[in-house]
């Protein structure tokens, strides 16, 4: 019988612009050695989260762009997608059209870096990272033209300056999907409005893999640091924060002193997992 731990990257387990820390790589290598189960959940895409984990990585399983996918580590292959079709595509563009509310639609996983952008003259929308995240994968973005149509796509992400009664307002609207909040990783401030197909989130991801027969799971471990990860939070038998998280979800749940580098080992010594 196994553990299953499943960690958050960014701000949990990584600090911008520096790699995993060896204490991590540590931690991560104990705990597989008797027999756990090791998987990151996170937002990033398959495009932006390979440059950031060493191919060594002690690591099973990589729950992606929010449960959208989940690889194999050992193996590389794709064990799971969940993605919007057609009509659901053509749902969401309709409403966030209508709410003037500037959005991008990601392309089906594996290839969910690219994504087709529409933009408002809203004031409502001003000061958000929009244009930044645009700048930022020029390469892989257009503009989506009037009245198209995508046959398939793994998410829509609308971005909005921090207004919670907008944000709420917009939920509201988007009751057919699951709708995941998550603080930009680009100015800090901005939210992101992450929209998937029904039930896609980290803990659905997450349960997904601790209902593997093959796996033997019989306890699960969280550790996360944004609101991304509540759904995570929520699930796991037992949950912990890195330091560096909201106030709002340390009145909720434990967190560590430790900041990224030592965070998880120092949530696995709370949780007395290893001797």
């Amino acid at each position: 019988m196994a553990n299953l731990l499943v960690c958050d990257l960014d701000g949990t387990l990584l600090r911008r612009g520096a790699p995993i820390s060896d204490s991590t790589i540590s931690v991560m290598k104990a705990l597989r050695a008797r027999g756990d189960i090791v998987a990151i959940a996170t937002g990033r895409s398959l495009y932006s989260g390979y440059p950031v984990l060493p191919q060594d990585l002690p690591l099973d399983y990589w729950i992606f762009s929010t449960g959208v996918g989940i690889l194999n580590w050992t193996t590389g292959d794709i064990e799971r997608s969940r993605q919007l079709d057609a009509d659901q595509v053509d749902a969401l563009i309709r409403i966030l059209t209508a709410a003037e509310v500037d959005f991008m639609i990601q392309a089906p996983v594996p290839d969910n870096h690219r994504f087709a952008y529409r933009r408002f003259p809203n004031p409502a929308n001003a000061g958000t990272d929009f244009e930044r995240r645009v700048a930022h994968y020029k390469f892989f973005s257009y503009e989506l033209a009037p009245g198209e149509t995508l046959p398939l796509a793994s998410q829509a992400i609308a971005i909005l300056p921090p207004d919670l009664e907008r944000f709420q307002n917009l939920c509201e609207l988007l009751v057919e999907f699951s709708v995941v909040r998550a603080t930009s990783p680009f100015d800090g401030h901005s939210i992101w409005m992450e929209i998937f197909a029904p039930g896609v989130n980290k803990a659905e991801g997450a349960a997904w893999l601790a209902g593997r027969q093959d796996l033997g799971i019989t306890t699960t471990y969280a550790l996360g640091n944004d609101y991304n990860d509540l759904d995570l939070l929520e699930w796991a038998d037992y949950a912990m924060l890195a330091a560096a998280s909201p106030p709002e979800l340390k009145q909720r749940f434990p967190y560590t002193q430790a900041d990224t580098e030592d965070a998880l080992a120092e949530a696995v010594a709370a949780w007395r997992l290893l001797p």
